[in-house]
């Protein structure tokens, strides 16, 4: 375990040549990152976590309450035997729901629109997909204008040629780790609740992001690349605050202000992540840092990290600018792509099961475009 330890930490990994952690000390008005400084992670995480769960028992009901959103859900109503089906098959054939109808002295369209239902209640409601939207614009929101007032500050935000000058011996300001304390504690808490959050389709982009994140944040603060860090969590936060805000307009119905949010939503994320990200990170990092010092291992892991946020921003580019050019053809935002979404209206449910029970030859059609 030594051996490893001693390898993992080698200077020649996270440093460049003829510079060792020993000589990274602090003195009077100079203080370096540390890697112990990442212990107390995991603990704002769980605070992050706890306020979420704040947010959700106060802010989510008057937020909901406030934009018309409810769950409007009609839940299907007890039955054992039909609960007893659904657990080993969510889409029972239809042979089997002409059993249960014959079992349970209920007509097939009946039983048809139970497993709608309940399959219905599995999915996420528009309050659930209300609260992850509204706690994650509220925290980009604070997030950015902590990071944007901090760059503003900063000399490497008009200069990206200061992220290398003197490096690694270079101060980190007290506001530049609490950024890093914030954003880091963000994404490990959403490991926490990823598996109780909305499932989208991109489920397994979303985590290899987080998780691309968070190894971002972890070895850009061990390395001292802190100045770079605080350009890409900025650049990703100023996107995030647009979209998750014309999420919550999408949840309440209100068409208007979700598709001029929509709008500028994607023009900002191109811009921020197909233009100033590979032009003011990518191209800083691979060019300029060059400049200064020798490529070394941990340098080529950086990039390789920075290069997968790349490539996601790519795929997800690709869905926005679907979504954009079918909002022009429709003249409206439509549903996520990535979304899980409910089937067809208890209205449809309703009128079907009225026309089946005046129509029973169309049994069997439904039932089976059920499977």
């Amino acid at each position: 375990m030594e051996n490893i330890s001693k390898w993992f930490w080698a200077d020649s990994f996270w440093l460049p040549a003829g510079i060792s952690f020993k000589d990274l000390q602090d003195k009077p008005g100079f203080h370096y990152a540390k890697p112990a400084d990442l212990y107390l992670l995991p603990l704002w995480a769980i605070c992050i976590f706890c306020i979420r769960r704040v947010f959700d028992y106060f802010c989510t009901p008057f937020l909901a309450y406030h934009l018309g959103v409810k769950d409007t859900r009609k839940r299907p109503q007890p039955n054992f035997e039909l609960e007893k089906t659904y657990q080993s098959t969510k889409v029972p054939s239809s042979k089997k729901i002409e059993n249960l109808s014959k079992k349970l002295d209920w007509s097939e369209s009946k039983i048809l629109v139970w497993f709608r239902r309940r399959r219905n209640m599995d999915r996420p409601s528009l309050v659930q997909k209300l609260s992850e939207a509204s706690w994650r614009c509220f925290f980009y929101t604070v997030a950015f204008t902590f990071g944007i007032v901090l760059l503003v500050q900063a000399p490497w935000f008009w200069d990206n040629l200061y992220c290398w000058v003197d490096y690694p011996r270079q101060s980190m300001w007290q506001s530049v780790y609490y950024y890093y304390m914030l954003e880091g504690g963000f994404y490990i808490s959403l490991l926490f609740s990823i598996m109780n959050d909305v499932k989208r389709k991109d489920f397994t982009e979303q985590l290899i992001h987080h998780m691309a994140t968070i190894f971002l944040i972890v070895f850009s603060y061990v390395a001292n690349f802190v100045r770079i860090g605080s350009m890409v969590m900025a650049i990703h936060d100023i996107s995030d605050v647009i979209l998750e805000l014309a999420k919550c307009f999408v949840y309440a119905k209100k068409a208007v202000w979700a598709d001029n949010l929509f709008t500028l939503f994607a023009v900002v994320f191109i811009i921020s992540r197909l233009i100033i990200y590979p032009y003011c990170v990518i191209h800083t990092t691979w060019v300029k840092s060059m400049w200064l010092f020798k490529p070394y291992a941990g340098y080529y892991f950086f990039n390789a990290l920075l290069m997968i946020l790349q490539i996601l921003h790519i795929f997800w580019a690709a869905i926005i600018i679907k979504m954009a050019i079918r909002m022009v053809m429709v003249g409206k935002v439509e549903k996520d792509a990535r979304s899980d979404v409910e089937e067809e209206s208890d209205e449809y449910e309703d009128e079907q099961s009225s026309s089946l029970s005046s129509n029973p030859q169309s049994n069997g059609k439904v039932a089976h475009s059920e499977t």
